[in-house]
């Protein structure tokens, strides 16, 4: 027994073994919600429900109930194949082409403009030493 009141000692954790809960801190990476949404949703019934880990006061949710509401919010986002996105896409791409840049814009020694600072070894070929 750990402590003199008879409370049992926590067991070790096992880092290759996930638990099944979720605690506060991993929900909040996990799920593209703040905490106040997740009450309003938890509340009315659309998110799982948190379940209070005995004997202490923390809560957690059930993962694997985690993960299945992940994949309805995956299931009710519109996919990128639908009609619109690609009027939308080609849209995109006239604007860029137009705005694209033109021979004014580049540069008088076109050779050198993206070279990494290591072809160069650190110096400017344009300037003599």
């Amino acid at each position: 027994m750990g402590a003199w009141w008879g409370m049992p000692k926590p067991l070790p954790r096992v880092p290759h073994v996930e638990s099944p809960f979720v605690l506060r801190a991993e929900l909040l990476t996990v799920v593209p919600h703040s905490m106040a949404t997740i009450d309003r949703l938890e509340a009315n019934g659309q998110f799982p429900k948190r379940i209070r880990l005995e004997p202490t006061s923390r809560v957690g949710w059930l993962r694997r109930e985690v993960t299945a509401y992940l994949r309805h919010l995956a299931k009710r986002r519109p996919s990128a194949g639908k009609e619109g996105h690609n009027a939308d896409n080609h849209e995109l791409v006239t604007r860029l082409k137009q705005s694209g840049p033109t021979p004014d814009d580049q540069p008088a020694n076109p050779d050198h403009q993206f070279a990494p600072v290591s072809a160069t070894s650190g110096r400017n070929p344009d300037v003599e030493r």
